[in-house]
């Protein structure tokens, strides 16, 4: 499959994702359960959030679909510009659409920032996210974290408690068409993650561990949006504050 025609599929599958999202939201505040009017308003923002990037990736797909106009001659590329990520803004968002899926997800905000691209890590996010709610059990975890000491990337650990990854998948994981046994899948989501990582000078591994399954998405770290947390802060659940993981 040429890269224009794995792009197409991976931009579909995502769609479909992030409509299942703003779906589930949408069903879930205009039902008569309760909601407190900190999550209702946190939620209704996720939902355009969403909705604003779904916009912008079927407007970037329409674009890639025109003629190509000859680009500037060598020496006359401009470098494109990392936009500043606030991974609580993201995290947060993720965290509340699966949710509304159904999902338990914890999560403790860092107030940490990136560099890179909110659209694509937003996406490759969801796609975890996604896959721990269909081959994992229990609650989801999210830990935002340095990746160590004098490192420059920020990393971003989903973490499920389900059986965990064969053996004899593990090393195949993020290949094109390639699912667990007995999947519904079309084993595009992780492939796909992990291209948009590295398109934004990070990565995505999983985790060597006998127990549970462990994604890690890795971008460049830029510092903290505020002062550090109280490292006894309470989270509440949902929203910006999202649940103590």
């Amino acid at each position: 499959m040429s890269r224009v025609g794995a792009d197409e599929r991976a931009r579909l599958h995502e769609a479909a994702s992030t409509l299942a999202g703003i779906r589930a939201a949408t069903t879930l505040l205009n039902s008569p359960v309760a909601i407190g009017e900190e999550r209702r308003s946190a939620m209704a923002a996720m939902v355009e959030s969403e909705l604003q990037r779904l916009e912008r990736m079927v407007q970037r797909q329409q674009d890639a679909a025109r003629p190509q106009v000859p680009g500037p001659r060598a020496g006359e590329m401009r470098p494109e510009v990392a936009e500043v990520i606030d991974l609580d803004a993201v995290v947060g968002s993720m965290v509340l659409a699966h949710e509304a899926k159904g999902t338990e997800v914890g999560w403790r905000p860092s107030r940490m920032l990136a560099l890179g691209d909110s659209d694509q890590l937003t996406e490759a996010l969801n796609v975890l996210l996604d896959n721990a709610a269909v081959h994992g059990s229990g609650p989801v975890r999210i830990e935002v974290r340095a990746a160590g000491p004098g490192d420059t990337s920020v990393e971003i650990a989903v973490t499920d408690e389900g059986p965990g990854v064969a053996p004899e998948l593990r090393r195949r994981i993020f290949a094109w068409g390639v699912s667990r046994p007995g999947s519904s899948g079309q084993g595009i989501g992780l492939h796909a993650a992990r291209d948009l990582m590295e398109r934004q000078g990070g990565y995505l591994e999983l985790l060597d561990a006998n127990e549970r399954t462990t994604f890690v998405l890795g971008i460049p770290m830029l510092g903290c949006a505020v002062e550090e947390a109280d490292q006894h802060d309470t989270p509440a659940r949902g929203g910006r504050r999202g649940v103590a993981a």
